[in-house]
């Protein structure tokens, strides 16, 4: 699974509907499931025949069932007998169990079997279990399934389980006008020999097709869809000669849109054979588009569904969501091996499916784009203002990878599970090598293939390959909430020729110091790499001396935590501002450059908040010279120069991130001293930028340069003049690229000029027609900084275009304005959020639970806003109850403390 916006962060500790020891050994070993489902008249008719082997002795079953009509249950065989007739049960519906009771008591080890006969109603907006998604015209009725976590008892009664993995065949009926009926695993060629769909004998008007799935099989990776799509079809062949089919899925007219999805399927494919060893098991592979969905992608073992504006690049795809694209095809094709084939023993391990599969991703994206960009990239969503895990674990509410309990499995979606997981598998590695890295998870996915894992087993296998314990690593990283905050000092000794690094970790009383890794090196006055000095500095304590002899010449600069090497905070103390600059000019670790030009502007920033007009000068003259320098500079990709020159809301000392409003008008202070000074300059690079070549191939080609171009756009157009109007509007008119125009849009919209409503009003007509042109024009009517913004999202909110039960939309309308500091935090602001909340709570908690995050730093606030955030949490607490949505309900509490 891909998590479509970092998720939201669930409920706090104590009071859960689920915790760990919920989830015992199930008394049944589930073998095979054989299925017959019949799509009919709105509704989906379902015979599930479950072979099972008792592994304890008894006289009844407990199956999972959600809101099902429960026609019969009847023994198929017993004991190695075939029986018949029906069975006693007695379905629970407030607790979502079917209990069946057995003729006669069974023991360990005796086989029986039993076939349910249930119904279930699709709806358009519970997206879990099966329901309806955008139909084409004239065709019927469209449904898509979602059975993470728990979505297949909303099918039929099952087992549902992690470890209830079985084979599975499934016989789909439909109306004969869909053009494909999709399940799990192979065709059966006997019943289908075709590899399509058989009319049903004596009904033309109905068409049936099985699939065989030999794999076994958790109950959540269950996928039943049927649908009318245009299909491209292609192939790859592996270095051992076999072949896969490859079918991308696509709304009817919309094949070429596939076009370069498709060859970055197959790049992946081939990429994930090559570096992790792993070659797809079936006939086929689908990558099937769907227009519902609260996450970004869904791996459902041999057809992954991908929301239908990620899943194709069209003239409306924003850049972000190219190399969205890129990741989340990756990222699923991967979890065939992790989390299909090797599956999380329990939700509470749910961690191991992702935060590997992303760090699979992330490998990918640094083959394939700049490796410095995509290390960029990966640490902005560590430090996300909103939803990334730095913020989510400054709120003091939620940060642990592994959880005390959940409300709903949704609630395990989030930040910490994607990005702050995937940075200890990243530690992880560093620690002990790439070569024991490689031998550690081969072996992970060796022993327990086709089966399942939790946390132990998993870390048994690295510290069997290395040696090393990671019961202290497990420990701080997986179960407690909190990052550490290192700091460090440097002394270079002449005589002795050492140089010294002296590290402090932050420890709170009571718990121990985090294990973390350190790269480092030392670098020359030629911004060179000291031979030798290069290497992984373990801290495992509250404070450790590294000592680096023969070290004949002072070194420029120490480069410590390079490319962020481990999760949380680190700053190099006793640097003045000319050591920083020294490191921008010459770390030979990009990510270090950049990050020493963070802390510049951090410095500028705080000055801003807290210092005296005096100073303020002083600082700011120094870093406007440095600003002006990198500005000049040519060496640098376009990309990297962007990530230099950007100037972001969101501080680097964290101590500051809830001045919400006051960092959004330094933010604009800077913006515009740099306008001042450099308007001239600002101008002629952003002409140059468009009339220099284009760097980069295919989809690809062009984004470093136009994400260059969109920083000038934000720094030229701050001054909010008649010329930068004019400018805003010339740029939108002759951009050709989706992104420049989207980004030309916002800038209007943030500008008080009078032309602003009437083209706004002009794109709607154009671009409301097309699912991801119509969310790029919500984003930017939400992202609006003009005292008009609330009343033209209503005004959308009323359209008859618009969807609230649409994801995509709901989320382009509604979490922008989260992030938009200006005006969210207004006493208008903050009332809609909890109006909205209210509103999206019972249509889908997934946004509103991500909107909700808004105030998880509630009481961090200054008094006057806490105050006005609190008595907003506290409506939203008492008008969502916990029958309506207990995980909104129980995230109001927990920001309420």
């Amino acid at each position: 699974m891909t998590n479509s916006n970092e998720g939201n962060n669930g409920k706090g500790a104590g009071n859960f509907k689920y915790v760990k020891k919920d989830f015992c050994a199930l008394p049944i070993k589930l073998t095979h499931l054989t299925m017959y489902i019949n799509f009919i008249d709105g509704a989906v008719d379902a015979l599930n025949t479950l072979d099972m082997t008792a592994v304890e002795g008894l006289d009844r079953i407990v199956l999972d069932a959600c809101d099902l009509e429960i026609r019969s249950v009847v023994l198929c065989s017993f004991k190695g007998k075939k029986e018949g007739g029906p069975l006693k049960f007695d379905y629970k519906k407030e607790a979502d169990k079917l209990i069946v009771h057995l003729p006669e008591r069974v023991e360990a080890g005796d086989s029986f079997s039993i076939r349910t006969d249930s119904r279930c109603l699709p709806t358009d907006n519970i997206l879990e279990g099966i329901y309806t998604d955008a139909t084409p015209p004239g065709a019927p009725q469209q449904y898509m399934s979602q059975c993470q976590q728990w979505g297949f008892q909303r099918i039929m009664p099952i087992f549902d389980d992690c470890t209830a993995k079985c084979t599975m065949t499934t016989t789909i009926e439909a109306d004969s006008g869909y053009t494909h009926l999709i399940s799990n695993g192979n065709i059966n060629r006997t019943t289908n020999p075709k590899g399509v769909p058989e009319p049903k004998a004596a009904d033309p008007a109905r068409q049936v097709i099985t699939f065989d799935n030999p794999i076994p099989m958790s109950p959540y990776l269950f996928l039943v869809t049927v649908g009318t799509w245009d299909v491209l079809v292609d192939s790859v062949t592996y270095p051992s000669g076999r072949s896969v089919r490859l079918e991308y899925l696509v709304p009817s007219g919309c094949m070429d849109d596939a076009r370069i999805p498709m060859d970055i399927l197959k790049e992946s494919v081939l990429w994930i054979e090559k570096r992790q060893g792993y070659e797809y098991t079936f006939d086929t592979y689908r990558t099937i588009c769907m227009t519902k969905s609260n996450f970004g992608g869904m791996e459902n073992l041999g057809n992954t569904t991908i929301v239908t504006d990620a899943a194709m690049i069209t003239e409306h795809t924003l850049d972000a969501m190219v190399l969205y694209a890129h990741a989340v095809i990756v990222h699923e094709f991967e979890h065939n091996q992790c989390g299909s084939e090797t599956t999380m023993e329990t939700p509470f391990d749910v961690w191991l499916n992702e935060a590997y599969t992303v760090d699979v991703e992330r490998q990918f994206m640094a083959d394939h784009f700049d490796a410095s960009f995509a290390r960029l990239r990966e640490v902005d969503s560590v430090r996300a203002p909103l939803v990334g895990p730095l913020a989510i674990e400054d709120a003091g509410h939620f940060g642990k990878i592994v959880r005390e309990g959940f409300n709903e499995p949704d609630e395990l979606i989030d930040g910490v599970t994607y990005v702050k997981a995937a940075e200890v598998i990243r530690m992880l590695r560093l620690i002990i090598g790439t070569k024991k890295f490689k031998e550690a998870k081969t072996l992970y996915f060796k022993r327990y293939h086709l089966g399942n894992a939790n946390n132990d087993q998993f870390f048994a296998c690295f510290e069997e390959v290395s040696g090393v314990s990671f019961d202290r690593f497990k420990s701080e990283w997986l179960y407690r909430v909190g990052y550490p905050k290192v700091t460090a000092s440097t002394c270079y000794d002449n005589e002795a020729n050492t140089y010294s690094i002296v590290f402090k970790q932050a420890v709170v009383e009571g718990e121990k110091p985090f294990v973390l890794p350190l790269g480092l090196a030392l670098v020359d006055l030629n911004g060179k790499d000291i031979k030798g000095t290069e290497q992984v500095f373990i801290l495992d304590s509250a404070g450790a001396e590294l000592v680096i002899e023969e070290i004949t010449e002072a070194p420029a600069l120490a480069s410590i935590n390079r490319d962020s090497s481990f999760y949380g905070t680190f700053d190099l103390t006793g640097l003045d501002s000319a050591a920083l600059v020294a490191q921008v000019r010459l770390d030979p670790n990009t990510y270090n450059r950049v990050d020493a030009m963070r802390k510049l502007t951090d410095r500028v920033r705080v000055a801003l908040l807290e210092s005296p007009a005096t100073e303020v000068e002083r600082v700011g003259e120094e870093w406007l010279r440095l600003y002006g320098e990198i500005l000049s500079y040519t060496s640098l990709s376009p990309a990297l120069k962007a990530y230099f020159m950007r100037i972001d809301e969101q501080p680097i000392d964290r101590r500051y991130s809830s001045w919400y409003q006051e960092l959004v008008a330094v933010r604009d202070s800077m913006a515009r001293a740099v306008n001042a000074k450099y308007r001239a300059e600002l101008l002629s690079e952003f002409e140059a930028s468009k009339k220099a070549p284009v760097t980069g191939e295919g989809a690809s080609a062009g984004i470093e340069q136009r994400m260059y171009r969109n920083v000038l756009l934000e720094l030229i157009t701050i001054d909010d003049t008649p010329e930068s109007h004019t400018l805003i509007i010339d740029h939108f008119d002759t951009s050709e690229n989706c992104t420049e125009r989207v980004a030309a849009l916002a800038a209007l919209n943030r500008s008080s000029s009078g032309k602003r409503r009437a083209i706004l009003d002009s794109v709607y007509s154009k671009w409301h027609s097309h699912l991801s042109g119509y969310a790029n024009y919500l984003r930017v009517i939400s992202g609006g900084r003009c005292d008009d913004v609330f009343d033209m999202i209503e005004r959308e909110k009323k359209r008859s275009t618009f969807d609230i039960n649409q994801p995509t939309w709901n989320r382009a309308l509604f979490m922008p304005m989260a992030m938009n500091n200006k005006k969210v935090w207004t006493d208008k602001g903050v009332e809609w959020v909890a109006d909205t909340v209210i509103e999206l709570a019972p249509v889908n908690s997934s946004t509103a639970g991500r909107l909700l995050s808004t105030f998880q730093h509630v009481q961090s606030l200054k008094p006057a806003l806490r105050q006005k955030v609190t008595v907003a949490l506290r409506r939203i607490a008492e008008t969502v109850s916990a029958q309506q949505s207990a995980s909104i309900h129980g995230q109001a509490r927990a920001y309420l403390g």
